[in-house]
């Protein structure tokens, strides 16, 4: 037991002695964006008073063991990038090893892989596009699983992508786009949320330039899905074995005037289960965002997105101890107003505030009561400094406040966090 209170107090005072010491190694280590291979590395310190957006009414005793909510986090970072050019042809590539250790919820530990390969390819002028994969790990979201049984397992999530894309122009004002990709979701336990699943999709569109550089895009995407670790539907849950989903979209991109832009989309989401319409949902999604310039220092970004994202209960399946509820897919709305302030060359002030208002749908089974509705409030201040081109340093504090209509999907949580990278 020594040996091992060493280990946590010896990886805590570890990462602060690399804090300390980046600058000292900075001066020589000055990385060139134009390098062909580009390394850094990075420590970051957190500490978070509410790991597992426990609610107030929640005995933290009952579901983890001990008193306490909270626990110092350390993550560390080492990353490889390459960024090179053949003719016309530009490849990149990043690969990452993030290491996280927490010191009380030791069970949570994890060392995620995480890559990106990517080949921006061009044939002629006029024909040109992107050929990309990324893979990432990390835990779920403990927020999206507060007030459920397995609120507090250890529970990793697997993210790859696929995607091709390609543009033709058949002049400077009409291109014909189109993709095909394939994303795939696994869990290292079972989940709700989306469960394991992949969606292998085909789109495509018209796309007008105007001479001023502004788009407008219309695009639509035929998606088939499919929960590969189900072989056959569960009637008794009205869980399903795949879906099939239709997207026409309409996307602008505008820059008003020097100083503002605009991006906008609107979309119709429409999502059909193979053998349960019970879980079938449709509706509009899509976000606006309002880029401001204020001045040569300060700028402001208002953006307003709503999505549609499947998030399936059923009574014999991960339903809380607590308050049951019963829905198929969740509609989120969030507001955000994100100015920053470049105080010096060096020296920059973020702010961030969101409203987040959530709605779980689509119920399947009786529960008393009305549908579950959840309300958040995140505010987050954060400082960066880079003295060198090759050194980055923040600092940042965040406060998290949700509000609900069934009384254990409430949380409150504050986190602190300094961090710091090196660039070769």
């Amino acid at each position: 037991m020594l040996l091992l209170n060493l280990s946590h107090y010896y990886r805590r005072w570890l990462a602060i002695a690399i804090l300390i010491m980046l600058p000292l190694f900075a001066r020589n280590a000055e990385a060139d964006a134009r390098d062909t291979f580009n390394l850094n590395v990075g420590t970051n310190i957190m500490y978070d008073s509410n790991v597992f957006r426990l609610s107030p009414v929640i005995d933290p005793v009952t579901i983890l063991g001990q008193p306490t909510k909270s626990d110092q986090i350390i993550t560390s970072t080492a990353a490889l990038s390459l960024n090179k050019f053949y003719g016309l042809q530009r490849f990149e590539a990043n690969g990452s090893i993030v290491d996280n250790r927490y010191h009380n919820f030791d069970f949570l530990n994890f060392i995620g892989k995480n890559y990106l390969a990517a080949w921006h390819w061009q044939l002629t002028p006029y024909l040109h596009g992107k050929l990309s994969s990324d893979y990432k790990e990390s835990l779920n979201n403990f927020a999206n699983l507060t007030g459920f049984i397995n609120s507090t397992n250890r529970n990793l999530r697997t993210d790859t992508n696929q995607r091709f894309d390609g543009i033709f122009e058949i002049n400077r004002a009409l291109h014909v786009v189109g993709g095909v990709s394939e994303a795939k979701l696994e869990n290292s336990q079972l989940t709700v949320q989306d469960f394991d699943n992949k969606v292998l999709s085909v789109e495509g569109g018209l796309r007008y330039v105007f001479p001023s550089g502004s788009s407008l895009t219309y695009k639509t995407r035929i998606g088939d899905g499919d929960f590969f670790k189900r072989p056959q539907p569960i009637t008794s849950s009205l869980f399903d074995t795949g879906f099939k989903e239709t997207e026409h979209g309409l996307q602008l991109i505008w820059p008003v005037t020097i100083k503002t832009s605009i991006d906008a989309r609107i979309a119709h989401l429409d999502r059909k289960h193979d053998h349960f319409s019970q879980r079938n949902f449709a509706g509009f999604v899509g976000n606006f965002d309002f880029n401001w310039n204020v001045t040569s220092k300060t700028r402001l970004t208002a953006s307003w997105t709503r999505t549609l994202s499947n998030f399936q209960t059923a009574a014999t399946f991960q339903l809380t101890q607590f308050q049951p509820f019963s829905s198929s897919y969740a509609a989120t709305n969030r507001l955000s107003l994100m100015p920053v302030w470049q105080i010096s060359e060096k020296t920059t002030l973020r702010l961030r505030y969101d409203y987040i208002t959530r709605d779980f749908l689509g119920a399947v089974i009786p529960i008393p009561g009305d549908h579950r509705t959840d309300t958040q409030h995140t505010g987050l201040i954060a400082m960066d400094w880079q003295p060198l081109n090759s050194l980055f340093v923040s600092a940042s504090l965040q406060r998290d406040h949700r509000s609900s209509n069934l009384e254990t999907y409430k949380y409150d949580n504050t986190i602190a966090t300094i961090s710091a990278r090196l660039n070769f």
